[in-house]
């Protein structure tokens, strides 16, 4: 294939730097740029974690992207034995942290380890950011990187189009593993030592203690509520980043519109009964998707039934008046079969959890197929990465995620540089819901992950 100009620009910074983050915006094409740059620095052995649905994306591209003959290989905990000595291996972010598949991955060496969607390894208590990055002792003054698949390799790639996907603390683990340098002192720029967990958490972010529990299992823990001293992490990180958004390349970037849904008071106030306002108000500040799914679950499930009946009935009129292809995005499964049942007379197809790679592949083939289905239903956290549905120039969100990276992320599948039409997104709400007050705290913890990133 053919790559853009900004393409080559970002595989020659990559090729460039034994670590470094591409942090270009979704689909404006990191997974080529990455490939294009293995080549550059002749990586014979690469190892790329990448999610679910990535693998097989990878895969293809080393085929489309590469002019080296490397064998490719996906490999699963089920599947160690298919490990090779040279080429490529592909494996899941679910099954990085597995005991027995990262033994037999340290057992050679790398020229190279792409991390695809880094944002995976963001909290050094997850396994998964263990079994890449290492594990810390002493508040991080010590990283023990024996047992982890960063320190195998020669060079390590970073690609995430959300470095930080809820504050400026997600930094931390890659920089501690791979850029130790940049937390150091600078006296004469007048930069304190952050390479301790807690001092750079402190540093670059603004926290507020919470209780958890009661009485004798009771404890503090912090909650990060956004960022400050952002100019000197901006800083700190300069060269190591390379972020391009949609615009920047020429692709164009989507209109945002909120659609407002009316629907019977006695429907919305019966729904919204079942919400705490605070309780979900200070959820969002504080970033707890857990809290924010006790109180709101039951008022999810009931709006978001009630949305995809009103959702079904525009997209029908819409439909009608000439619009030829439409991705609706959900959260809940029963959302989707309500709107499959609705919607059925012009063809349905799309994704969910429990939908197979194979499965993935065939039905995003067939929604770009002209005489395809017309839409394409899209569960948030399966369907969110990884995949082209720029057949679709409209994207409305019947349901959204708590976390605003997943919503982006959703949103640009419809963008694209062979995308010739203006991608609008829509967020559909019940008029006279929370939805506003909710959408409002969420744009404040979006404001500070885009400050570093600008």
């Amino acid at each position: 294939m053919k790559p853009y100009p900004h393409q080559i620009e970002g595989a020659r910074f990559l090729a460039e730097r034994k670590f470094a983050i591409l942090a270009d915006a979704p689909r404006v094409g990191k997974t080529g740029a990455s490939i294009i740059a293995a080549d550059t620095v002749l990586a014979a052995r690469i190892l790329v974690v990448t999610t679910a649905s990535g693998r097989a994306v990878w895969a293809k591209g080393f085929a489309d992207w590469s002019v080296l003959d490397r064998p490719v290989r996906i490999v699963t905990p089920k599947t160690i034995s298919s490990l090779g000595n040279s080429g490529v291996t592909i494996i899941g972010w679910g099954s990085v942290a597995n005991p027995k598949l990262r033994a037999a991955l340290l057992k050679q060496d790398y020229d190279l380890v792409i991390l695809d969607e880094q944002h995976y390894a963001k909290n050094f208590e997850a396994k998964r950011t263990i079994a890449v990055f290492g594990s810390l002792a002493d508040d991080g003054l010590i990283l023990i990187t024996k047992l982890c698949l960063a320190g195998a390799a020669e060079r390590v790639w970073s690609l995430t189009g959300t470095p930080m996907p809820h504050s400026p603390f997600d930094l931390y683990p890659v920089l501690r593993s791979c850029a130790p340098e940049r937390l150091a002192a600078d006296d004469a720029k007048g930069w304190p030592d952050v390479t301790c967990e807690s001092v750079f958490k402190k540093r670059y972010c603004k926290v507020r203690p919470k209780k958890i529990g009661n009485g004798p299992y009771a404890r503090r823990i912090d909650v990060i509520m956004g960022g400050q001293n952002l100019e000197e992490l901006r800083a700190r990180v300069d060269g190591l980043i390379l972020r391009r958004t949609q615009q920047d390349v020429g692709i164009l970037p989507p209109v945002y519109e909120t659609l407002p849904l009316l629907v019977g008071e006695r429907a919305r106030k019966a729904a919204e009964k079942a919400a705490d306002l605070e309780a979900i108000i200070a959820a969002i500040d504080e970033g707890e998707t857990r809290d924010l799914d006790m109180h709101l679950g039951p008022l999810r499930r009931l709006t978001g039934e009630i949305k995809a009946r009103a959702v079904a009935e525009l997209v029908r009129e819409e439909m009608e008046n000439g619009l030829d292809k439409i991705v609706l995005a959900f959260w809940h499964s029963d959302v989707a079969k309500v709107l499959a049942e609705e919607l059925s007379m012009f063809g349905v197809t799309g994704i969910d959890g429990s939908t197979s790679d194979k499965a993935r592949a065939a039905n995003v083939a067939a929604f770009s197929s002209e005489d395809g289905p017309r839409v394409f239903l899209a569960q948030i956290q399966a369907a969110g990465e990884a995949i082209d549905l720029s057949a679709a120039s409209e994207l409305l969100f019947v349901e959204m995620s708590f976390t605003p990276k997943d919503g982006v992320q959703m949103a640009l599948r419809v963008t694209n540089h062979s995308q010739t039409r203006q991608p609008r997104v829509r967020v559909a709400s019940i008029a006279g819901s929370i939805d506003e007050a909710i959408q409002n705290r969420l744009l404040v913890l979006m404001q500070a992950i885009t400050e570093v990133i600008k």
